[in-house]
């Protein structure tokens, strides 16, 4: 198009650059190997725990000659399985949503069979995909087929100027589809690699740009136009319920992992606070190593082993809190102001109001 493409701004490619947040704090909150981060929690709270007995005021005799040991550990017997008792009730939700009397069960597929036929109709083809990536691939390309029908028609015509507007927009969303399809192209549910390029895809915005887009220039779109642009906003539309729908299955997915985690940890953890209760002591263990006490840097590493349930909770529940807050709103709702919301509205809404009426 030779007019000017900037009429409407483009949002970012990714959630990261719209949020303005950088690389290294989104790979840590939701990309990264979430035994990983539990890992670096581990080992930072190590690390703490040694700075602030170099540089806080410390007694090492206090260790030996006390029963702080068999305090701090006696605690910790009591957080582990309290931890362990509140992840199994957490659980029970999960468990909860899928026992149900073959009432329930047989809604809930009419419902998800009802909707993959709606998409085929859309899609025009005959059996969607079963895949979650692939099913949400066909959505996108859906709305990019259903975008390009929409391009060569404002484009094609002789007074395609006027439109230039319509056509950046159209053009954006073609390429950012492109994209985001590449993206899901082979990705295995269950992994972070299908939900994170569709929380990439701002379909919100799309929906919105183009509802406004359509109401804007009604007066000099031909009718087959404005077909197009319903059309293209139907298909945005799928994939509002599609990508929630899969987002709590995910969350269901991972809270079963957050579960397995803190039950695997929950043992070990226990096993080292009884023996340090009831055989540890302090006092045999003797020595210094880069300048501290060797006994504290048992009883350190030890204690930090007793924290990694909790550990393994907080690395997982980041990343769930994270994705929930990232998708509290479904349809054509953006909770964070954007520059691009500002380029699209109108100056005057009461014009869009008189049409509305």
């Amino acid at each position: 198009m030779g007019g000017d493409t900037d009429a409407v701004p483009r949002p970012a490619d990714t959630m990261r650059e719209r949020v303005g947040e950088t690389r290294v704090k989104i790979w840590f909150l939701i990309s990264a190997n979430r035994w990983l981060v539990t890992a670096v929690f581990l080992a930072s709270t190590y690390v703490f725990l040694l700075v602030l007995h170099v540089f806080g005021p410390s007694a090492p005799g206090k260790l030996v000659s006390t029963g702080g040991i068999a305090s701090l550990f006696g605690s910790m017997v009591i957080a582990v399985v309290t931890s362990v008792t509140l992840v199994l009730s957490i659980s029970q939700f999960v468990l909860a949503e899928e026992i149900g009397p073959l009432g329930e069960q047989r809604k809930r597929m009419s419902n998800e069979t009802e909707f993959r036929e709606e998409v085929e109709d859309a899609a025009a083809i005959g059996v969607s995909p079963v895949e979650p990536s692939r099913f949400l691939q066909t959505l996108i390309e859906t709305a990019e087929t259903r975008a390009r029908s929409l391009d060569d028609m404002v484009t094609g015509g002789t007074e395609s100027e006027q439109f230039d507007e319509i056509a950046a927009f159209t053009e954006g969303l073609i390429e950012h589809s492109r994209i985001v399809s590449d993206e899901l192209a082979g990705a295995d549910f269950g992994s972070f690699e299908t939900l994170l390029p569709i929380l990439n895809y701002n379909y919100s915005w799309k929906i919105f740009t183009a509802r406004t887009l359509r109401e804007k220039y009604a007066e000099s779109l031909s009718a087959d136009a404005t077909a197009a642009f319903d059309d293209l906003i139907e298909a945005l539309q799928f994939f509002g319920p599609a990508r929630e729908h899969f987002k709590t299955l995910y969350v269901q997915w991972e809270i079963i992992n957050i579960s397995r985690g803190v039950l695997y940890g929950a043992m070990p953890a226990l096993a080292i606070a009884a023996y340090m209760m009831l055989e540890f002591d302090a006092a045999m263990v003797t020595g210094t190593m880069f300048g501290i006490s060797t006994a504290y840097l048992v009883v350190s590493a030890l204690y930090v082993l007793t924290l990694s349930p909790f550990a393994v909770l907080l690395a997982y529940l980041l990343r769930v809190l994270t994705v929930m807050k990232r998708t509290l709103a479904i349809g054509p709702f953006i909770l964070r102001e954007t520059e691009q919301l500002e380029s699209v509205r109108y100056e005057d809404s009461s014009e869009v109001e008189s049409k509305e009426r």
